[in-house]
């Protein structure tokens, strides 16, 4: 039970120090390894990462609410996948090509359906 507990405590505190850094990136370097087919760009954030963000409000600014707001939201179906990668990109957090990439939002459903459960 204590070694649980401490697992979670230490993944929240590493997600902490991640997030806020994964937040302010939006350049980065090419990759030049030519075997790397659809790798995702070194400043793209991952499906989890964006859910998190929003759910910490880094998107307030975008019209997406926070905290459990966002949570009902998306059990409501007001906020959905879309919308939250929408306010990443006019926040200059993804690339607008994600805008048509199916699989980054069945991902990023995925990782909100995860905040609507018990």
């Amino acid at each position: 039970m204590r070694r649980s507990i401490s697992t979670m405590l230490t993944t929240l505190l590493l997600c902490a120090a991640i997030l806020p850094a994964a937040a302010q990136s939006q350049t980065a370097p090419i990759s030049l390894n030519p075997y790397a087919a659809n790798q995702h760009r070194a400043n793209q954030i991952r499906p989890f990462n964006l859910a998190y963000l929003a759910y910490q409000g880094y998107l307030k600014d975008q019209g997406i609410p926070s905290n459990g707001v966002l949570i009902d939201a998306i059990a409501s179906g007001s906020i959905t996948a879309q919308d939250i990668i929408q306010a990443a990109v006019k926040t200059n957090r993804l690339p607008e090509q994600i805008l048509n990439d199916q699989g980054y939002r069945h991902n990023l459903e995925d990782q909100l359906q995860g905040f609507t459960q018990d």
